[in-house]
């Protein structure tokens, strides 16, 4: 595992609480805020230098990683550890799928460092600097139930996956409140049977109780994102149901197995 990747995962002291939390996020935002207007000028210069010649914007989508994960990755007694990175690098261009609990969960797959664009509604787009990279990387965007937009979407992917781009959903569709897999939306997976392309589950635990859905004060603590095994459309007949069932199960056993519920 290379050790960037491993940051600040493991050997960290007990998450902050009381006034050393407040303190924490009192330095944490105001952080965030005042870096993505900082590190949003070496992007749009990455962009304007390496248009011309990367079209699929690699340069700009490493920089981004680096810039996203940072927030979580470098965090003081925070941290990602990544497991089955060589599962990624050895699927070509593929559907990532992973659970949703929380806004960090963009931080945490960014340390993946991997080339993928992001499906996402199209509200992040228009979150200053952050959101305005997003346009710049030639993410995804969807307006959730808004049929032109849906349809737009679905063209756009199929298009980006012929090209040989990897994409990455939040099957989905919204973040859990329990931090249990809630139900799946089918896209990803009639997306991945039409095109030929394998899913590749990705679980991440810990998000969670950082950051729960409807609240926003930091609670530190490190975060695990483990790759599995890609699933390939043919081995279940190519049936975009019989895959996403498929994957949602495997999914939860290992989410299980990680936090000792299984």
């Amino acid at each position: 595992m290379e050790p960037a990747l491993a940051s600040g995962a493991e050997g960290r002291a007990e998450p902050p609480t009381g006034l050393l939390l407040g303190v924490y996020n009192l330095f944490y935002w105001p952080y965030l805020l005042a870096t993505c207007a900082l590190f949003f000028v070496p992007a749009l210069v990455i962009f304007a230098v390496t248009a011309p010649f990367d079209s699929r914007r690699r340069a700009l989508h490493w920089y981004t990683c680096i810039w996203g994960a940072h927030y979580l990755a470098w965090a003081p007694l925070a941290g990602v550890r990544v497991e089955g990175l060589e599962r990624a690098k050895a699927s070509g261009p593929c559907i990532y799928v992973s659970n949703h609990q929380s806004m960090v969960d963009v931080l945490a797959v960014f340390a993946m460092r991997t080339p993928f664009l992001w499906v996402s509604k199209i509200e992040n787009f228009y979150v200053p600097f952050l959101g305005w990279n997003m346009w710049l990387n030639g993410y995804v965007p969807i307006r959730r139930g808004y049929l032109p937009s849906i349809m737009r979407m679905v063209r756009m992917c199929h298009r980006k996956l012929r090209e040989g781009h990897s994409l990455f959903v939040f099957p989905e569709g919204t973040r859990s409140t329990t931090g249990e897999l809630i139900r799946f939306y089918p896209g990803a997976f009639r997306l991945a049977v039409r095109n030929k392309v394998p899913i590749v589950p990705v679980i991440i635990d810990g998000t969670q109780d950082i950051l729960p859905k409807s609240q926003l004060f930091i609670r530190p603590r490190p975060v695990l994102l483990r790759i599995l095994e890609p699933i390939h459309p043919e081995s279940v007949g190519n049936d975009h149901r019989q895959l996403l069932e498929v994957v949602r199960t495997r999914m939860q056993r290992e989410l299980h197995a990680i936090r000792g519920t299984a």
